[in-house]
């Protein structure tokens, strides 16, 4: 969340456990702090690289617009969002930047206020390493009820806005 990310995702290469590979390949996801530039990132994992028989490029990927506008706390939206928090779950509104991605990026272009809500996560199933995108990915019933009041709280809110 403060810095780039190169994460390898997928690897392939051989087709024998015997066999040393004449060729393989990375895929790795990247996840760019707003301000990076595309291509300067490219040239810094070439020099890491160092090797000119490796290829190192960007795969087809969708351009998704970059806007330098916040989230404000001190709009409506998340004036009702932090309502319906406290009123939900009893607890005050922290909020923080997901390490996720986001179809957000086209509508806060045009300059719409955008904020990611999502349940609460299960407390035994974090601790053994499960969350979103995981080999076990699962909510407790309860905690999807409350957060379908929750989100009921935040429509509400909004429309009364």
């Amino acid at each position: 969340m403060l810095h780039t990310s190169l994460i390898p995702t997928m690897v392939d290469g051989g087709y024998r456990v015997n066999v040393i590979p004449s060729a393989a390949t990375a895929t790795f996801d990247v996840r760019m702090i707003p301000d990076e530039n595309d291509e300067t990132l490219l040239a810094a994992v070439r020099r890491v690289v160092d090797n000119p028989a490796i290829t190192v490029a960007y795969g087809e990927r969708v351009e998704r617009p970059r806007s330098t506008a916040s989230a404000r706390l001190d709009s409506e939206a998340f004036k009702v969002i932090e309502a319906a928090v406290t009123k939900i779950y009893d607890t005050i509104t922290i909020p923080t930047m997901s390490t996720g991605g986001t179809d957000m990026a086209e509508v806060r272009s045009k300059g719409v206020q955008c904020f990611g809500i999502g349940p609460a996560t299960d407390v035994e199933d974090t601790a053994l390493g499960f969350a979103a995108h995981s080999d076990q990915e699962r909510l407790l019933e309860s905690e999807l009820h409350r957060f379908v009041r929750f989100l009921y709280e935040v429509v509400v809110g909004l429309a009364r806005r």
